[in-house]
């Protein structure tokens, strides 16, 4: 932790550097292009094997190019201001961890349960964390490059003019929730690097079988990195195929969905499931419709009070495109009405804003390409609006600093950074403050220093699970990462996004002894099966059998016999996040241990060492 901060110069001088191309390209292809050239131009949209620049890099004066870098470099330094990480980022940094020091793609390290929702924000981070050994710099400055280059391509090879993608920029940077998520260490910004690219190729007006892999292929990679994302990218891609319907596409687009395939399939074979155990956690709770519609209105209304431009442009960008009848957006509009009824149907999220960032993008991507000859006064007023949320909005993040006094509202939903940055903001990590600066960090330190054997834990279970290492057996109440917890019903009372379960008597005696006491004999039956899935020899046929079982709902007359007379165990209050069993008294570690000590110093690849211990 302490060596690694060397790393932040080396940081900004490569991302200086890459600025600098881009703003020596601005200025020489303005001054390299004649008067008479200049006004004769016409706007080229590029694909993406070429990717010839659009006339924000090509037309215009060499001040335009100037406002471009500018209001980049602006970009730039308010999402490295406001850099920060969530608890759920640090789920997915504890299967990191144990996939780099060969536990395989797991939680806990005893059994194989998928506890992260983005498969390929996963690998992309194990990649620099192998280098690094060091996540919390490795997960900020992987979100920040990402997040810069998709912007860089939105304003230089998406927009129509230099002044209008300084106008986009200025507007993305407006919205809380988009400057939130370009960090976050969740995959928004690689979402978002997607979106960008897919509508690269998609407005290149090309239809043979390469464009249509390409369509394709970002769709697969997309759906890998977060499998609702692809309701956005599903017609777009459809209506290319419906244009031109040939053997050739349609080849070249079962082609391009390979990789996705491929991860299914490997999922069912190495997890024994074919989606993520949040799924089953979050979406088979045994709550009513109704209450998650009601609920999931309420995450449109909470997300509209924390960040309005988000609806305003979205707004703005259905309208719009009736009104110049851009018919070639539909397919767009259509992905983001699935996906707002997807987001819908299952309640929300507890994080303000989090799920919108995506077709936020993507409207503005199609207004800042749109040609409105005469809507050009609208402009003016856009302007004023950008202002207004930029500095003038409650809690803006261009703000120097920021506070929030509402974090989680009436509905659940949260201001999520608000909630964090004091913990795993980037600020203070520069101030030489360990990180995660939090309560629950310092629990899973004491777990993992005490040879605890199993951990309940109630919330913020990235903290916790990271910092135990792989040693400590944890078991979350809302399930995310406890497979046999995730099909059970959740609690009555309920926070979206944290259906807390009942733990069923016998459980944790259990995973403490590796014998299967569970008191209910249907569910210890029912676990038995479960546990042969996740634990059981990968290339056994016995186990191949029982996963097809399971997923056929084969043994589900199981979990509704014990539903229907659960035989509970514990309880843990809210004031109570963890609950160590067995209780074994040992010191309370030391007030700022390294996070992983190593025994030795060797070394690795791309010139770092390891401060790893297992």
């Amino acid at each position: 932790m302490q060596r690694f901060p060397a790393l932040i110069p080396g940081f900004f001088r490569f991302s200086s550097g890459f600025f600098t191309r881009i703003w020596y390209s601005l200025i020489r292809q303005s001054s390299s292009i004649r008067p008479d050239q200049a006004d004769s131009q016409q706007a080229v949209v590029p694909a993406i094997d070429d990717l010839q620049e659009s006339r924000a890099s090509q037309s215009g004066k060499g001040k335009e190019k100037t406002l471009v870098a500018v209001s980049l470099t602006f970009f730039l330094f308010i999402i490295i201001k406001d850099g920060w990480l969530s608890d759920d980022a640090y789920i997915t940094f504890r299967t990191v961890d144990n996939f780099i020091h060969g536990f395989g793609l797991t939680w806990n390290i005893d059994e194989r349960v998928q506890v992260y929702t983005h498969p390929l924000w996963m690998f992309f981070l194990s990649v620099v964390y192998f280098c690094t050994r060091q996540i919390y710099y490795s997960a900020l400055l992987l979100s920040i490059a990402i997040s810069f280059i998709a912007i860089g391509i939105f304003a230089l090879y998406l927009a129509k003019s230099p002044y209008v993608a300084v106008m986009g920029i200025l507007i993305l940077a407006a919205s809380k929730s988009f400057v939130d998520y370009s960090t976050s260490g969740l995959e928004n910004p690689l979402t978002h690097l997607l979106i960008v690219l897919f509508m690269l190729v998609f407005y290149s007006d090309r239809r043979n079988a390469r464009s249509i892999f390409w369509l394709a292929l970002i769709a697969a990679l997309a759906a890998l990195n977060r499998m609702d994302t692809l309701l956005l990218f599903a017609p777009p891609l459809i209506y290319k195929l419906y244009k031109s319907p040939t053997f050739m596409n349609i080849k070249a687009a079962l082609l391009g969905f390979l990789p996705f395939v491929f991860w299914e399939a490997f999922s069912l074979w190495y997890y024994g499931f074919l989606f993520p155990n949040t799924a089953y956690a979050k979406l088979d709770t045994g709550i009513g419709v109704a209450q998650l519609l009601h609920q999931g209105i309420g995450y449109f209304i909470s997300s509209a009070k924390f960040d309005p431009i988000l609806f305003i442009i979205i707004a703005a960008g259905f309208s719009l495109t009736f009104l110049s009848r851009e018919w070639r957006n539909i397919p767009f509009l259509l992905g983001i009405v699935l996906y707002f009824l997807y987001t819908l149907k299952i309640g929300g999220d507890f994080m303000a804003g989090r799920f919108l960032t995506a077709p936020f993008l993507i409207v503005m991507i199609l207004l800042v390409r749109g040609s409105y000859p005469s809507l050009k006064w609208i402009w003016i007023p856009v302007l004023a609006g950008v202002v207004f949320f930029g500095f003038l909005a409650p809690n803006s993040r261009w703000y120097p600093i920021i506070t929030s006094n509402v974090i989680i509202d009436g509905r659940g939903v949260a201001d999520e950074r608000a909630a964090y940055v004091d913990a795993t903001g980037i600020l203070n990590a520069l101030r030489g403050i360990q990180m995660p600066n939090s309560s629950y960090a310092q629990d899973g330190l004491q777990a993992r220093f005490s040879n605890q054997k199993v951990a309940v834990v109630l919330s913020r279970i990235g903290f916790f699970g990271f910092e135990a290492g792989p040693y400590v057996h944890v078991v979350d109440r809302p399930a995310l990462a406890d497979p046999l917890l995730a099909r059970l019903p959740s609690q009555p009372h309920w926070r979206i996004g944290h259906f807390h379960r009942s733990i069923p008597a016998g459980y944790l005696e259990t995973l403490e002894s590796g014998t299967d006491v569970i008191k209910s004999k249907e569910l210890a039956l029912y676990y038995d099966k479960l546990r042969y899935v996740t634990s059981g020899p990968l290339f056994d046929l016995h186990r191949l059998i029982e996963i097809w079982k399971l997923n056929t709902g084969a043994y589900d007359y199981l979990l509704k016999a014990y539903n229907d007379h659960p035989l509970t165990a514990i309880m843990i209050s809210k004031t109570e996040n963890v609950l160590l069993t067995p209780k074994i008294p040992s010191p309370s570690p030391p007030p700022s241990p390294p996070l992983h000590p190593p025994p030795t110093q060797p070394s690795y690849p791309c010139g770092t060492t390891s401060t790893a211990s297992w």
